[in-house]
């Protein structure tokens, strides 16, 4: 006798209440937390630097009875520059999508999601290339693998190396420079990993703490205010070049370095700071509120094409200001392990 099947009795569509979407979470990018954000009133500007030989002579003399007492004076460097460019990005939906979606899609939420994302990793790459590399900061130290020479360091990964040791020359290296102690340790992620592992960080925390090494606790080991990790991705085949479950991923940052810098906890006056984020907010346009991008998300309508417009834009520069703050470690871990995804 024939009957119904169970699939006559169903037919397949995509549930309400569930999507999948791959993305980096939030706490992945560090662009935006390494360096305090200064807000201009203008796209382009200056900012003005004292010579810094001038506040740290020692000048002043012991005076006479009725005699003048010793005097001098400071004198500015040469002014530094910031220019906000605008980084933008959007994405288009028709009419008929919106009309045709199944209820798990609001479209115009997944484009303001997606446009936000581009965003975010454009800055993350801004300051991948702006910060995290050689040639950038005044003193580069390099790992290896063997017996480590003048500015050379044994690498964090290797039998007998001492990261507490080198993080504590490298901090020496900048209060020499500058005055100012480093406070902030950026790594990417496989730096960290070697780091929570070894040997001499474990012993630091194996009687009196339970439980893994995080990220606080090691920026307790290291005497530091920030320990931050660096672990984005991004996907360096152009669109639709491969199949959708074979997209090449990469880390954003090289995944064998770490940056030790001085970072100023709040923009101030007559302070030194490894960098900014100067970003300007046009009169025009405010940030979108609560979300740390600050970008600004527009929604217009484009009749002439039948569709809606869902575009972010956000004006910054992300400046290096002094590069006496930094000690950047090349090589903090082997470059020849293997790095997979």
């Amino acid at each position: 006798m024939a009957q119904p099947t169970g699939r006559d009795l169903h037919i397949d569509r995509l549930l309400s209440d569930l999507s999948v979407a791959y993305m980096n979470e939030p706490g992945s990018y560090i662009a935006d937390r390494v360096f305090p954000v200064v807000y201009v009133n203008r796209q382009t500007d200056k900012y003005a630097i004292y010579r810094k030989g001038d506040w740290f002579r020692d000048e002043a003399e012991k005076r006479a009875l009725l005699t003048e007492s010793a005097g001098g004076g400071f004198a500015l460097a040469t002014p530094g520059t910031l220019v906000c460019d605008e980084w933008a990005f959007h994405q288009d939906i028709a009419d008929e999508d919106i009309d045709n979606a199944d209820e798990v899609f609001d479209l115009e939420d997944d484009a303001t999601q997606f446009v936000i994302e581009k965003l975010r990793l454009r800055r993350e790459a801004e300051w991948a290339s702006n910060f995290f590399g050689t040639g950038i900061w005044d003193k580069d130290l390099s790992g290896q693998t063997d017996t480590p020479g003048t500015d050379e360091f044994k690498c964090w990964d290797e039998s007998g190396s001492t990261p507490i040791d080198d993080i504590e020359d490298a901090k020496a290296i900048v209060k020499g420079n500058t005055g100012v102690m480093p406070n902030t340790l950026v790594v990417s992620e496989r730096v960290h990993q070697a780091l929570k592992n070894h040997s001499d960080v474990v012993d630091r925390f194996k009687y009196t703490q339970a439980g893994i090494i995080t990220a606080d606790l090691l920026a307790r080991v290291f005497e530091i205010d920030r320990y931050l990790i660096g672990s984005a991705l991004y996907a360096t085949n152009p669109e639709d070049t491969v199949a959708d479950t074979n997209d090449d991923l990469s880390y954003i940052l090289t995944q064998y370095d770490a940056l030790l810098v001085y970072s100023a906890p709040q923009p101030s006056k007559r302070r030194p700071s490894g960098g900014y984020t100067f970003r300007w907010r046009r009169p025009s346009q405010g940030g979108l509120a609560g979300d740390r991008l600050e970008s600004t998300i527009r929604k217009f309508r484009i009749e002439p094409i039948g569709g809606t417009r869902i575009e972010g834009s956000v004006y910054e520069d992300l400046k290096l200001v002094s590069s006496a703050c930094g000690v950047y470690f090349d090589d903090a871990i082997s470059a020849g392990r293997t790095i997979t995804s």
